[in-house]
């Protein structure tokens, strides 16, 4: 098996699907969480990608600012931009704009902790394969996860407005996806990780 070979098929995936997000495919999203699990999840029955071509002690990119976690909500990646039509909603996180980046080791960024609740804390690790699992990456399964299921909920990110808050024209709307948006800027971050990139 040429591993290489199939790392840069994968990133092809992966960087065809954050372009088909970005034109309001947001459902392609799935197809990214299925792989990132490829890339980098490893079970007792399964190599990830990266351990087959000896790589898992490289760094990869993450836009997420280390916090101190409080009660409440809190949200890793702040919104870029909103699209609100008559067909549905999409977000996009910050990208190529976020004001914070740094390298971190394949073990942390995967298990580094981007979205909580008054209930639930999600890593990366657990929004990916709750996407890929239960979600359509790979397998549909009747129940999502709980902390999943909370943050693709409707408004779990808050409201989207369009117009001054003072104006009674103003459009008021909960953020929809917001599970697919954090999937879209996970994909980012790996297509801006040169030492991933650097395998192929």
């Amino acid at each position: 098996m040429d591993f290489q070979r199939q790392l840069e098929k994968q990133i092809g995936f992966l960087d065809r699907s954050c372009k088909a997000y970005d034109l309001g495919y947001i459902d392609e999203s799935i197809r990214i969480a299925t792989v990132i699990r490829v890339l980098v999840h490893d079970t007792a029955k399964s190599r990830s990608l990266l351990r087959h071509l000896n790589a898992t002690n490289i760094d990869l990119v993450s836009t997420v600012e280390p916090k101190q976690y409080a009660e409440g909500v809190y949200s890793a990646f702040a919104m870029g931009s909103y699209t609100l039509s008559n067909t549905g909603s999409r977000w996009l996180p910050f990208l190529e704009s976020s004001q914070f980046k740094i390298s971190l080791p394949v073990s942390v960024w995967w298990t580094q902790a981007v979205y909580s609740n008054f209930r639930h804390k999600l890593s990366r690790r657990d929004i990916v394969l709750a996407a890929a699992n239960k979600d359509g990456g790979a397998h549909v399964d009747r129940d999502l996860t709980p902390a999943y299921a909370a943050l693709a909920e409707s408004g779990s990110l808050g409201i989207f407005g369009y117009g001054k808050r003072d104006d009674p024209t103003r459009v008021e709307a909960p953020i929809e996806n917001g599970h697919l948006g954090y999937l879209r800027a996970f994909g980012y971050e790996l297509l801006s990780s040169r030492e991933l990139l650097n395998l192929i």
